[in-house]
């Protein structure tokens, strides 16, 4: 049952944990602001944009990439321009048609910019062989060096219900910093089809997602739309999870994070045995995992069996510091287990449910929010904030 989310504020101010330590506050600041600065310039736009169905949107901003994705129903080909913040031409990439796509009368078109420099700002626009572009020009930030600046990101999960208390709770995401988003499962509901996920996904960050790069795992919610297949088509994952895993799980590094994004409705073996190789294989210093369902939850779900069986032995055995999940619609910050500190972030805008406590309880609470995780060489500071922009608890972890 949902709680106002003045009620959720007061209750959250009584309730920060006991055994937290007060840390300096989450870092402030719309976190496109310095991107939409940067390219800012003119805003008429050709007759196409008129023919957008989905806006374009950021996938895999490595380094020295980026992927931009969008659709449409015009039938005329198009391109990526990628200019300096000063209108110095760097490149300009052709997109292809995304042939997984089913919705008919539109096209997915993708275009991979390549060749980029690092921790660098870029302004891209789309253009169809027309004097104006498609749409305006718009800013991104290729990641740091493996390995170099500290890395800001946000984490929730199960928020797709477009109502109030997910507008509340995306709202304050534009008045905190942050490089990338993670979205832990249940992206939208009922069901993943594209409808769906075009209203309450694309439809609700649509501005963030235009310069800032969003990696999802999918939930049980996701996979209630024919396998999980419009995820599939919707988001552009790194493929690097092999036949069985192809974008359901995956893994990918940004500055000294490496990133591990697993499937929990498809906990077994084959899934396990990637893990374990994946992990065993980085050099990074910090390692952080991301999946719907939780090993550790006092909600109403509880502790799933197999998430526990098949994974955290994985993430204790190589260090694993952190590990997000959602599916339980509250928050619980876990003692950290065998060394890997377990946090359910699933308060993103569905519905919240009552939490209790067990002997693994850090902090819990029924309350909307989400996590804004800051990581430096040698810490990470985890951030949780309501949707009312109160930061309710936090945590450090040391390297």
């Amino acid at each position: 049952m949902n709680r106002s989310i003045a009620f959720i504020a007061l209750l959250a101010a009584g309730c920060r944990a006991a055994d937290s330590v007060p840390l300096p506050p989450a870092t402030r600041g719309a976190p496109d602001a310095e991107l939409i600065s940067a390219c800012a310039g003119p805003t008429d736009v050709s007759a196409s944009a008129a023919l957008l169905q989905r806006s374009p949107y950021l996938q895999q901003v490595t380094a020295t990439s980026a992927v931009v994705v969008w659709t449409t129903s015009a039938a005329a080909d198009a391109s990526v321009e990628v200019t300096r913040p000063d209108g110095t031409l760097v490149a300009t990439f052709d997109s292809t048609v995304d042939a997984t796509v089913r919705s008919s009368g539109t096209v997915q078109r993708i275009a991979r910019l390549e060749q980029l420099a690092a921790d660098t700002v870029y302004c891209y626009s789309i253009r169809d062989g027309g004097t104006l572009p498609v749409v305006a020009r718009t800013g991104l930030r290729t990641a740091p060096i493996t390995g170099g600046a500290p890395v800001r990101f946000v984490a929730f999960g199960d928020a797709g219900s477009g109502g109030a208390d997910q507008l509340a709770v995306a709202g304050q995401l534009a008045d905190f910093r942050f490089d990338l988003i993670l979205m832990t499962g249940d992206i939208v509901y009922e069901e993943g089809s594209i409808e769906t996920y075009d209203k309450n996904l694309f439809g609700v960050y649509r501005s963030l997602m235009r310069s800032i790069p969003l990696y999802p795992t999918s939930g049980n919610h996701d996979y209630e739309g024919d396998d999980a297949e419009a995820f599939r088509e919707v988001f552009v994952l790194p493929d690097n999870g092999g036949p069985d895993g192809l974008e359901r799980w995956y893994s990918f590094d940004r500055g000294p994070i490496h990133f591990v994004a697993y499937d929990t409705e498809l906990s077994g073996e084959t899934q396990a045995a990637w893990i374990d190789a994946d992990l065993a294989a980085t050099q990074q210093p910090w390692k952080i995992a991301f999946g719907h369902k939780p090993s550790y939850s006092s909600g109403e779900h509880g502790s799933d069996k197999a998430a526990r069986k098949w994974f955290s032995p994985i993430f204790e055995r190589h260090g694993v510091q952190l590990v997000l999940n959602g599916h339980d619609h509250d928050y619980e910050r876990v003692h950290p287990q065998d060394g890997v500190t377990y946090v359910v972030t699933g308060g993103g805008g569905q519905t919240t449910r009552p939490v209790g406590e067990s002997d693994f309880t850090a902090f819990s609470d029924e309350i909307f929010h989400f996590v804004q995780v800051e990581v430096e060489a040698d810490q990470l500071t985890l951030h949780a904030i309501d949707a009312t922009g109160f930061e309710f608890d936090s945590v450090r972890i040391p390297r």
